[in-house]
């Protein structure tokens, strides 16, 4: 038996491949119309800076680009937002469905207070150099559970950032990437997170837009897929981050 999954009234899964309705029939998307179709549901081809950088990593260039972003709401929840439609992919088959307040009280719950010490006094530094560019006050949480509500709370009071990243890349068990996309600076280059590669986490790949606006990647083979294990990472993508999993 087939199994169905409906991502929007015109877009659905069926057996692992993504489909779109033309009249009263479904039919397969393919790699020439993927973008058009995806548009509905918020994908649209990543800036062709990127697509030029990977188009030269291929090995089998594709006359359309595979790779697209989605872009998520712009309510300070950006980052979060990207990493629960990812998860969303890996949990569809088991109907658990995550939003952005689940990733901020995922991090909130698993924070060690060592973690808290280290992670406010960074703020701190950065709050004394001017550099700190959050909407409250580091000076202001005096404990674990102080800044455990100011994490869960939604919208601009708390945007994540790279400090956080290895928290979350260690509860989830999985590599985030980032890829810088910044038409002000000019700036297409891969943002370093400073963390090693584990070929044995699956693996998120987002863009930083402009320094204010995350987005996630995705790569269309059949269906668009933004959440990888070491097997379906593109080649591109492997060749760009020098992943060896050997």
């Amino acid at each position: 038996m087939s199994e169905e999954y409906y991502l929007t009234d015109n877009i659905r899964y069926k057996d692992d491949i993504m489909e779109y309705k033309s009249c009263d029939n479904f039919k397969k998307i393919k790699n020439h119309n993927w973008h058009h179709i995806l548009s509905e549901y918020g994908w649209e081809k990543i800036h062709k800076k990127w697509v030029i950088q990977l188009n030269r990593l291929s090995k089998n260039k594709s006359k359309n680009s595979r790779y697209g972003n989605l872009d998520c709401e712009r309510d300070g929840d950006c980052f979060f937002h990207c990493i629960a439609n990812a998860l969303n992919e890996k949990e569809r088959e088991n109907n658990i469905i995550y939003d952005s307040d689940d990733i901020r009280n995922l991090i909130s719950e698993n924070l060690t207070e060592e973690q808290y010490d280290m992670i406010i006094g960074y703020y701190r530094i950065m709050k004394d150099a001017d550099d700190f560019s959050e909407d409250w006050d580091p000076y202001k949480i005096n404990s674990l559970e102080d800044f455990k509500r100011q994490i869960s709370t939604s919208g601009h009071e708390y945007w994540g950032d790279y400090i956080l990243l290895q928290v979350l890349m260690n509860i989830l068990e999985c590599n985030i990437f980032i890829m810088n996309c910044n038409e002000y600076s000019n700036d297409f280059t891969v943002y370093n997170t400073l963390n090693d590669y584990n070929p044995d986490y699956d693996s998120i790949f987002l863009i930083y837009e402009n320094n204010c606006h995350f987005k996630l990647v995705g790569y269309f083979d059949d269906k668009i897929i933004s959440y990888f294990n070491d097997d379906t990472i593109p080649q591109e993508l492997k060749s760009l981050y020098r992943l060896n999993s050997n």
